[in-house]
């Protein structure tokens, strides 16, 4: 009896949390939201369950925003320096090579690094400029990457430039 009444309670500990999740209404999109459209604790219940199920695939689609989910200021902000990245590339390879320039300040504004982390951002893109621009290939995901890269191994900047 004792093992019963434990398995329920956790069995309802772990269906409050589930549902707990929901308040941000997350659970209002992906595969879930189209099987359960009440919007109920059970119902939600049963989205999270569905998700959680079907996790491996469906994950990216709902970070990504192609699964009526709201995307994620993350993948919002990349696509936006994605974007400038291509368009501005070889201005961006002199400005690197420079250190400073108003393209290299865009980059950053895009990504998300304050003003007051723009001489730290452009001097260690300066620093690292072979690591960030290989001469062998123009490649802009590639020079991103790298830039987020260097973003990350400064505590700074990793503190200050608001990638999420």
């Amino acid at each position: 009896m004792r093992k019963v009444a434990n398995s329920l309670v956790i069995a309802f500990t772990l269906l409050v949390s589930i549902t707990a999740l929901a308040v941000d209404g997350s659970s209002g999109c992906g595969p879930g939201w189209y099987v359960f459209k009440e919007n109920s604790l059970v119902s939600s219940s049963f989205r999270s369950t569905t998700n959680s199920f079907l996790s491996p695939v469906m994950t990216i689609g709902m970070t990504v925003g192609t699964s009526n989910c709201t995307k994620h200021t993350l993948v919002r902000t990349e696509k936006e320096s994605l974007y400038y990245t291509t368009h501005n590339y070889f201005e961006l390879k002199s400005s690197m090579a420079k250190g400073h320039g108003e393209y290299l300040s865009a980059l950053a504004t895009t990504i998300g690094c304050p003003e007051s982390a723009q001489s730290e951002f452009n001097m260690l893109l300066k620093s690292n400029y072979k690591n960030v621009v290989p001469s062998e290939k123009n490649d802009p995901e590639k020079m991103l990457f790298e830039v987020y890269k260097i973003i990350f191994s400064s505590p700074r900047l990793t503190q200050q430039c608001s990638l999420s």
